[in-house]
């Protein structure tokens, strides 16, 4: 009888001891949360630059920063982003980034004029993003209560939301007023919700809801973002039913918002309630 009971007290301690080791903490980085996206420090030549952690982008790098550091800028060309025109872009190579822990050798970064964004917004820095190329080898958790972003070897949560990929950005189901939408998840989005312009068509929902006049709602790459806001019902994510929602619905029929193969754009306005963490390795999502 002693053997059995010393056997479960061993199983439990097993079981007791299991959930910890799932999630492997490799490092953590507090950030500062400014106009609902999340800014972390990072190391170039041995500054320190302020670069929101963006799951919606690559790893991007402000043309005026870039010529401050002495970067050479190669391969120009034109890029596409949330607003309607398309912006010159180069790319560049940085011998060394820090960020936290982790250290990235010759690390590749598109180089944009990001000025427009930081002067109208009022964004006391943004010398660029730190995106997927960084981010992929991760589950990177945004602990938004806590302003600190975790970086997992693996990550074990509960209700996990598969994701598969709209080019580099998560892309899930949820429901919009009871209905299907492919959405993408974006750290850099602003708000809390955007609804494109053909769901909002398709759905009715521009016929059930009063809509503001068209206004500037933000800035991206490509200049200003013109939409109409609405209070959205109800949105579901998950196992999670989010009511009240602030959205708004993008008029340009360029740009990143005017794709019709996905519907929509949940930001930092709902993400921020949360801690959110995106497993790259097992396309699985957590709001927690």
């Amino acid at each position: 009888m002693r053997n059995i009971c010393l056997l479960a007290f061993t199983i439990v301690l097993l079981c007791c001891n299991s959930a910890p080791a799932q999630n492997k903490l490799q490092f953590s980085i507090p950030f500062t949360l400014v106009d609902n996206r999340p800014f972390i420090e990072v190391m170039i030549k041995g500054q320190t630059m302020h670069f929101i952690l963006d799951c919606g982008a690559t790893d991007v790098i402000d043309v005026a920063t870039a010529r401050a550091l002495h970067l050479k800028l190669e391969n120009e060309s034109t890029t596409s982003g949330a607003g309607a025109k398309r912006a010159s872009s180069w790319e560049t190579t940085v011998d060394t980034t820090r960020i936290g822990k982790a250290t990235i050798i010759n690390g590749d970064f598109n180089v944009v004029d990001l000025s427009e964004i930081k002067n109208k917004l009022h964004l006391p820095y943004l010398d660029g993003a730190i995106g997927y190329n960084f981010m992929k080898d991760y589950a990177v958790q945004f602990d938004y209560p806590n302003r600190t972003i975790n970086f997992y070897n693996s990550y074990a949560g509960t209700s996990g939301i598969p994701f598969g990929m709209y080019y580099h950005i998560p892309r899930i189901k949820a429901t919009i007023d009871g209905k299907t939408a492919a959405l993408i998840m974006d750290t850099g989005d602003r708000t809390a919700l955007t609804v494109f312009n053909h769901y909002a068509e398709s759905t009715g929902i521009k016929n059930r809801y009063p809509l503001s006049d068209t206004s500037i709602t933000g800035y991206g790459i490509g200049g200003p973002i013109y939409a109409r806001t609405f209070v959205l019902k109800q949105i579901r994510i998950g196992n999670k039913h989010i009511a009240n929602v602030a959205s708004r619905i993008p008029m340009a029929k360029t740009g990143g918002f005017a794709d019709t193969s996905v519907d929509g754009s949940i930001g930092g306005g709902i993400l921020k309630q949360y801690k959110f963490t995106i497993d790259y390795k097992r396309n699985l999502l957590y709001l927690e």
